[in-house]
């Protein structure tokens, strides 16, 4: 009988020490109302700790009240149907566009609407903390170290570049940051900067089409904090293979990525990937080749020659599905497409950037036409047709001489779409302004 009994409590003691290692070994939790859902999703992804909807077994407690304060969330001033209202970022979509408050927008230090987050510890009951034992300390060790981070991930699109004849001429006299000078502050506060490099970058090469700009040009490129460009389009073979070959060359040397050419398909179709503050961005490039055109004769889609990645869908799909299972969070899709000063939104346009978004695609951004196109959402990633030109000489003023600069702001997915008309004035850019276009096409 003793022999039971003996048993029976070493088996009680048992259980009960095993169920009090499990409680002092589990994962901290968290719990947040309902209008802190998408902050505590940060608070917890950041520190380690099991969001749970259930309060009375939470360790902390997400709160506007009390507590300590782990950090500031920004509250965002939109137009609403005319009305300004206000949301915090993390809950706001970027159909709302956000205006600035005392000039600083919300991803910008220095904006002065914030909510502050706090954190408390649940309050124990006598038996509780009898129960919980270590586990108290572990959770107070803890709570002086959860803190909020916000870090936005500012990603900034230009339109076509073009750095030769007239505007290689202002280089030549003023220098390789003439054309970028009044737009550097912009450009380089971005995390990331993409344009489309319109023309090659060499002294080599035989004499196709039209375009070449000096080497020299690339260092006002690199001053203007330019990451990628698209060489895929309609002019990067103007002399010949030579000259895109000496391209890459000195975009290398810059530290400058290139994306939509290669030694073959596999490489212009290849891509690249910036991580800037944790957040992956990958950017791919494909022109159309109907357009494609050369006063001698030369294969320009990359094959057994070098050359450029052709806008093929099936093409393009596999490469942002192979994009999404590395991980990449954010899929930019470059398109040199279109009419040349066509303003109008292509049937088949639409439907291909439609296509691409449907397959993963985050961003679809267009050049070549040299004017600004309509832009919009579908399923709430921004398409943007036509970003005009950046930097050019002039063509067929006055459409020709503004462009768009887009800058994306990621902060746990995109949060805003901030667009400014940028003008033309001889062979420089400038900041206008003007009201930029407002989202208006394949808006689902």
């Amino acid at each position: 009988m003793k022999t039971h009994r003996f048993r029976l409590y070493s088996s009680i003691l048992l259980f009960l020490a095993l169920a009090k290692l499990a409680v002092v070994s589990k994962p901290l939790t968290l719990y947040a109302p309902e209008n802190l859902i998408s902050v505590a999703q940060v608070v917890a992804k950041q520190n380690g700790l099991i969001l749970t909807p259930i309060a009375s077994s939470a360790d902390y407690w997400l709160t506007l009240d009390g507590g300590r304060t782990i950090g500031r969330e920004p509250v965002a001033v939109c137009i609403d149907a005319g009305t300004h209202i206000e949301v915090p970022i993390l809950d706001k979509s970027p159909l709302l566009q956000s205006v600035p408050v005392d000039g600083y927008l919300p991803h910008e230090a220095g904006y002065p609407k914030y909510r502050e987050i706090n954190l408390v510890t649940r309050p124990l009951s006598l038996l509780e903390k009898l129960w919980q034992g270590i586990r108290i300390l572990k959770v107070g060790r803890t709570m002086s170290r959860v803190a909020l981070d916000f870090q936005p991930t500012v990603v900034a699109l230009a339109g076509d570049i073009m750095l030769g004849r007239r505007v290689g001429e202002k280089i030549l006299e003023k220098g390789p940051e003439y054309p970028f000078a009044k737009v550097y502050s912009v450009l380089q506060a971005a995390d990331i900067t993409f344009a489309n490099l319109e023309a090659p970058l060499c002294i080599t090469g035989e004499f196709i089409n039209l375009f070449r700009a000096h080497p020299a040009a690339v260092a006002g490129l690199k001053l203007a904090g330019i990451d990628v460009v698209s060489l895929a389009n309609n002019h990067i073979l103007d002399y010949h293979q030579e000259g895109m070959l000496e391209t890459w060359e000195h975009l290398n040397r810059a530290g400058i990525l290139q994306v939509g050419t290669g030694m073959n398909l596999q490489e212009a179709v290849q891509g690249a990937v910036i991580d800037a503050n944790g957040m992956k961005v990958g950017f791919l490039a494909f022109t159309e080749t109907w357009f494609l055109y050369s006063r001698k004769g030369i294969e320009w889609v990359a094959g057994s020659c070098p050359g450029v990645a052709p806008i093929d869908l099936e093409l393009i799909v596999s490469n942002i599905k192979r994009f999404k299972q590395a991980g990449v969070q954010v899929v930019i899709v470059s398109l040199h497409w279109g009419v040349e000063y066509s303003q109008t939104v292509a049937e088949k346009e639409a439907e291909l950037a439609k296509a691409i978004i449907d397959a993963g695609g985050d961003v679809v951004v267009g050049h070549h036409p040299h004017v600004v196109k309509p832009w919009g959402f579908y399923k709430g990633k921004p398409v943007f047709f036509s970003l005009g030109n950046f930097i050019f000489d002039t063509l067929r003023p006055p459409l020709s001489e503004q462009g768009l600069l887009v800058e994306l702001v990621y902060l746990e997915g995109l949060r805003d779409v901030h667009l400014t008309v940028t003008r033309l004035n001889d062979c420089q850019v400038e900041l206008t302004k003007l009201p930029p276009p407002e989202a208006n096409v394949i808006i689902n």
